[in-house]
């Protein structure tokens, strides 16, 4: 496998290294970062040859240029201005910059005519405020409650228009919240996490969270399933389809705070701060992934209380 991976330097493409490099076979990695270079050790995966590369999504000519010399046999597409709370602030940045991100790798290969396959990964942000019933599954219709949302719409629209019309080998996940070790504290269950850690290495007996809306379910997924899911459908996933990767299983964020103070074994109290708060949010999304499961086999394998021990133990080594 010769795969380029845009957005190395990220949370779920250091997962994804990770499991290419416990497979059987030699893989070779090019890597694509913006500013910061991956903060782990890349020659620790002795059965991936990773070269890495500073590019700018935007500069069609340097990425036309890495995909030339390169010549990948696959392409996952991580990169991407995700923080739903900054488009909010930006709306014109998160969907045109996500938008030109994709359009330029899609554009190259559908040019060039190169023979790869390309995953294009996008998010539950898709459903937005669904209508339909839960589970979500792929055939409900996208109703996204977010500039952010927005943008990954398109990008799942673009991916059948060049599948369908143009004939690139392109499939699209809508990705649930996955949550795991060197996730930052900027997302919830690694901000709970972080605070949870830092208050109980100074001895309090009561430890005090400060949290945004509890009181919304989510369908979180233990990374590790995560990039499972990818890998297998870079390998057997269809043409111009699109795949939901989620647990099947919702938590509401109150449960999730009882279930690190069990974990911790200390108790939590929190208060909400209204600045945690978006201008719109669903409260309930819980998705189906019977049709990832039906084309791969894939289904998950960590369950809430090991993800959970997981990414504490993660934060106990790092604070």
């Amino acid at each position: 496998m010769r795969i380029l991976i845009t957005g190395v330097a990220g949370f779920a493409a250091r997962h994804f290294l990770h499991f290419l490099n416990e497979q059987p076979h030699h893989s070779e990695v090019a890597g694509i970062y913006n500013e910061t270079l991956p903060s782990f050790d890349i020659t620790a995966l002795p059965n991936i040859n990773i070269s890495l590369h500073q590019i700018d999504l935007l500069d069609k000519e340097a990425l036309t240029t890495l995909f030339n010399t390169f010549n990948p046999t696959h392409v996952l597409h991580l990169a991407g201005r995700s923080s739903v709370a900054n488009s909010w602030k930006a709306p014109a940045v998160s969907i045109t910059d996500n938008t030109n991100f994709f359009l330029n790798i899609v554009e190259i290969v559908r040019l060039n005519k190169l023979n790869c396959r390309i995953l294009s990964v996008g998010s539950t942000e898709e459903y937005g405020n669904a209508n339909a019933g839960l589970p979500l599954k792929e055939t409900d219709c996208p109703e996204p409650a977010s500039p952010y949302g927005v943008a990954r719409v398109l990008q799942q629209k673009l991916v059948s228009i060049y599948a369908n019309s143009y004939g690139v080998d392109i499939m699209h996940t809508r990705s649930f919240n996955h949550i795991g070790a060197y996730q930052k504290a900027d997302y919830v269950i690694a901000s709970f996490a972080k605070q949870v850690v830092q208050q109980s290495k100074s001895n309090t007996d009561t430890i005090s969270l400060v949290t945004g809306d509890v009181n919304v379910m989510r369908d979180f997924s233990d990374v590790r399933d995560v990039v499972r899911a990818y890998y297998l459908l870079l390998q057997k996933g269809e043409k111009g389809e699109t795949y939901n990767v989620c647990s099947g299983k919702g938590f509401w964020l109150k449960d999730i705070i009882t279930m690190l103070a069990e974990t911790i074994g200390k108790p939590i109290h929190h208060t909400t701060d209204p600045n945690n708060f978006r201008p719109s949010e669903n409260k309930v999304i819980v998705g189906s992934y019977d049709k990832l499961y039906q084309q791969t086999g894939w289904q998950p394998q960590y369950n809430m209380e090991a993800i959970l021990k997981n990414i504490i133990d993660y934060w106990e080594g790092v604070l």
